[in-house]
């Protein structure tokens, strides 16, 4: 059976003027036109008996609907831990909002990566587990808010550096910064984006800085991974290793909305 945002080596079996039909894993596929790289550049069209990486944008589709586009297969490597999220957090009912992503991205300098948006879109700001908060740009409260706290972290992080304190490693390349995603209730630490030049969103670090020191903690990791390894109990991370001694497993898959801690 595929699945959404699952990738696979196809083999076109077939080729139109609208896409070209494609064998995947046992099933029949079908990849549109225009998510053929051959309709944005000057690779060749799409030709029987062609093989290439592709990953599944509908897999309930009649066909289902592949792409084999670089930037599909980025975004579903990060999308791909947002529905084992979703089904062992499940979000809830009226939680999540809709954001005016060009606006947020324009006012930061950046395009967000879709599982962040995804989170955003489904969660909200919020805390999973009772430890890990989501940030949100337009949170309600501006400790939680992406924008104001990228700036406000920004700023902090600066003061701190020109006082002495040492810097990470990871910022020695030029144009490299830090974009805050999450927020650790009661420890203080938080969880950045490092966003390097030339990479994209998809492939961006998560690195961590301790609340009450100045020891930072990178991640390969896109931050969807990040939270649901927190919330499985399964996180590498040196600061959630004893997070069964703080949180009971029943609570670490509960979310809780601003919405909800606000009107207690």
């Amino acid at each position: 059976m595929l699945a959404d945002h699952h990738e696979y080596d196809v083999v076109v079996t077939a080729v139109a003027p609208v896409g070209a039909a494609v064998r995947v894993d046992g099933y029949e596929g079908f990849i549109d036109q225009a998510k053929h790289p051959s309709w944005w550049s000057d690779t060749p069209g799409a030709a029987v008996g062609d093989r290439m990486r592709a990953v599944v944008l509908d897999a309930g589709g009649n066909p289902p609907r592949l792409s084999a586009l670089p930037s599909d297969i980025r975004i579903a490597r990060s999308l791909r831990h947002t529905g084992p999220l979703e089904r062992l957090c499940p979000p809830p009912p009226g939680s999540g909002r809709d954001v005016e992503w060009d606006a947020v991205e324009e006012a930061l300098g950046v395009v967000l990566p879709g599982d962040y948006k995804r989170l955003v879109e489904r969660y909200g700001c919020g805390v999973f587990g009772e430890v890990l908060w989501l940030l949100e740009p337009g949170c309600p409260d501006a400790m939680y808010d992406l924008v104001a706290q990228t700036a406000e972290r920004a700023e902090d992080l600066a003061g701190f550096w020109a006082m002495g304190e040492a810097k990470p490693s990871e910022l020695d390349q030029d144009g490299v910064r830090l974009v805050p995603w999450g927020y650790v209730e009661g420890a203080g630490h938080v969880l950045y984006w490092l966003v390097r030049p030339g990479v994209e969103p998809e492939e961006w670090t998560v690195i961590l800085n301790e609340g009450r020191g100045p020891l930072w903690e990178a991640h390969q990791a896109s931050c969807s991974r990040f939270v649901l390894d927190v919330v499985a109990g399964t996180s590498t991370s040196f600061y959630f290793t004893d997070i069964d001694d703080i949180v009971a497993p029943e609570d670490r898959a509960q979310f809780r909305p601003i919405t909800q801690i606000l009107n207690q």
